[in-house]
């Protein structure tokens, strides 16, 4: 297992500016472990025309910076969005990469149609709100037969009916060939920052770490779901997010964190963070004529990072690199 206390740096290796936009606060289920800020349809989606504007200035900053734009959108459920075909098709013709979460419950003839768009699909597994365990595993279907969309399931790990997601998550395993994560819940989520990851026995903690889907064999890139760990002795390790998060590596307080720099995140009103902490407050909007982006790193004062969004942002344990630093002088001194 990793030792956090000797890890000096967390990079991805990806040459890209990510993009994670909540797009729309509009969901035809409402899991009792989200907020409603995330299903309620409460704040009213950008116009279509706004968002092109939007995307068309980042593909052009990229563009400038030699990066590749990799947009990934959630929501609510952003399959809902009137426009939402079009805006992944102009993505895809300007050579941008997409990735949406979404719940599955669009039509078997939508996913195909779409797919050809989407390089990566996160599909979420929420066991008291599907209506169709079999529609759901029908889409995974597809997207495991689509050559360019690597796929990746969320169970959601109700402790409540733990037995039951653990038992359609083996049935996933069985019938689909694609990375799958049992997905432990947080409190707090989507309503301004986690506070504390739900209850679970010890049994189901070592049940949700050693859980795996099946290789896809598919040669498709995984934008920046795996990161480069180095260690104070200089040794590395790959990573992905979801072995940081699943370990509760994931509070970074004091480190150096280059979100805002290779990353960012848009809220559903259309607000520009660094990152799903909200630290620093927002950094634009989509509305500004001009965005000014961050150049320098940001300290963190925040517990729990839970998105992986977050979780891939370059970060530098600062205070660990000068202790070293220090005592190293100190020997050499003496």
């Amino acid at each position: 297992m990793m030792n956090k206390n000797n890890i000096s740096h967390i990079k991805s290796e990806d040459n890209l500016l990510s993009i994670n936009w909540a797009l729309m606060n509009n969901c035809n289920y409402k899991c009792k472990y989200c907020h409603s800020d995330l299903n309620s349809g409460s704040i009213k989606s950008p116009e279509y025309n706004i968002v092109v504007v939007f995307v068309k200035k980042i593909i052009k900053h990229c563009q400038q910076l030699n990066l590749t734009p990799y947009f990934e959108f959630g929501g609510g459920e952003v399959t809902l969005l009137r426009y939402f075909n079009e805006l992944i098709e102009l993505i895809h013709k300007n050579d941008g990469l997409i990735s949406i979460i979404s719940n599955g419950s669009k039509s078997l003839d939508w996913w195909k149609a779409n797919a050809p768009y989407l390089g990566g699909v996160s599909l979420s597994y929420h066991v008291n709100d599907i209506k169709d365990n079999n529609h759901f595993i029908n889409v995974a279907k597809i997207l495991e037969q689509s050559k360019n969309t690597r796929l990746h399931i969320n169970v959601m790990m109700d402790p409540e009916r733990f037995s039951d997601c653990l038992f359609f998550a083996k049935k996933l395993k069985k019938e689909i060939r694609c990375s799958i994560a049992l997905q432990p819940l947080y409190e707090g989520f989507g309503h301004g920052g986690i506070t504390k990851k739900y209850i679970y026995t010890l049994e189901q903690e070592k049940e949700m770490q050693a859980f795996r889907g099946r290789a896809d064999n598919k040669n498709l890139p995984e934008p920046r779901a795996y990161l480069d760990v180095t260690y104070l002795d200089g040794s590395k390790k790959t990573l992905s997010t979801f072995d940081l998060l699943i370990t509760d590596n994931v509070n970074f307080i004091g480190w150096d964190c280059y979100a805002g720099i290779e990353s960012m995140v848009v809220t559903f009103s259309g607000e520009i963070y660094r990152a799903w902490c909200m630290q620093d407050g927002p950094i634009g909007s989509i509305y500004d004529e001009i965005i000014t982006l961050p150049t320098t790193s940001t300290r963190c004062r925040t517990k729990i990072c839970q998105c992986g969004a977050d979780i891939s942002a370059k970060k530098v344990n600062t205070t660990l690199l000068k202790h070293y630093q220090n005592s190293i002088e100190t020997k050499y001194i003496e």
